[in-house]
């Protein structure tokens, strides 16, 4: 009796901890923020072609040189808030219609921020009339986001929380008072999408640009996980 006893202990030392082992609820949290943006950055710039190099590169320094005297005088843009993007020099050797080409392409873009909103669409407008040719891009953000991303990470939190206490209630668990832990999981998130109305053609913008921005979103995400004691 006494051998068969202590096998059985022996058991369940074995089984016990597999048996008695703390069970997890974790999830995911997402809070997310809205907000009007505050400023824009307008990727825009010029392009030359031709045969000689010298040429196409001088005739696109000009451009860019009177996009920024544009800017940065009856524009109002502050000297800071240009900024090169991209500058490259590269062979073609197709035209975008396939035909073979001695070509060669010098281009460059500005980054413009934009620190009144309503006014991105009068600098895309000076910036073609002085020269430009190409616009990139426009997006959208908030210059101090600080709070805002706070805001973001709270609400992630409390959403995970509810999101666990959800499950546990399905599952008829009680959960402990505080998470065992919460993590941010990757970095905050902003999305912002733009439509800009206006007809473009070679000699640039068809009349006023309008540049209707949506709300810029700030995420955060974070994990959540909940220790249930058996």
């Amino acid at each position: 009796m006494k051998k068969l006893f202590v096998v059985l202990l022996a058991l369940c030392l074995l089984l016990c901890p597999a048996a008695l082992a703390d069970s997890e609820i974790t999830v995911q949290g997402t809070g997310t923020v809205r907000t009007a943006p505050d400023i824009a950055v307008i990727a825009l710039g010029a392009e030359e072609s031709g045969e000689d190099v010298s040429s196409i590169q001088a005739a696109l320094n000009a451009r860019i040189n009177a996009i920024i005297a544009a800017l940065t005088g009856e524009g109002g843009i502050a000297e800071e808030d240009v900024q090169t993007g991209n500058y490259s020099i590269y062979r073609r050797y197709y035209d975008d219609y396939g035909n073979p080409t001695k070509d060669y392409v010098a281009s460059c873009t500005l980054n413009i921020t934009v620190r009144d909103v309503e006014k991105a669409g009068g600098v895309i407008d000076t910036s073609f009339a002085a020269g430009a040719n190409r616009l990139d891009n426009v997006s959208f953000g908030v210059e101090d986001d600080g709070s805002l991303a706070d805001k973001a990470l709270e609400l992630a939190v409390a959403d995970g929380i509810h999101r666990a206490q959800v499950i546990a209630n399905a599952a008829g668990l009680t959960l402990p008072a505080a998470p065992e832990r919460i993590t941010e999981s990757g970095e905050i998130n902003y999305y912002s999408n733009v439509t800009r109305a206006s007809a473009f053609d070679e000699a640039g913008p068809a009349g006023g640009t309008t540049i209707m921005g949506a709300m810029v979103k700030i995420t955060a995400t974070v994990t959540v996980t909940y220790e249930i004691k058996d």
